[in-house]
């Protein structure tokens, strides 16, 4: 049976969220590029980088809750 610390899971889970996070990066690029021009879709671009940023710092804590 394999052990694994809460250390060790809390990375795998993290290296495990990042592939989704990238590939949601690498296909909105192209919103990214056009939208901005419009009023509108600057909102939405906001507010997608807003969600995006929450995903990015719940996969990435800043200090260890011990």
């Amino acid at each position: 049976m394999i052990v694994m610390n809460a250390t060790w899971q809390r990375v795998a889970l993290g290296g495990l969220l990042v592939f989704p996070l990238a590939l949601v990066i690498l296909l909105m690029t192209p919103a990214f590029l056009v939208l901005p021009f419009f009023t509108a879709g600057r909102e939405f671009i906001l507010k997608l980088v807003d969600r995006i940023t929450t995903w990015a710092r719940v996969i990435a804590p800043k200090s260890d809750a011990a």
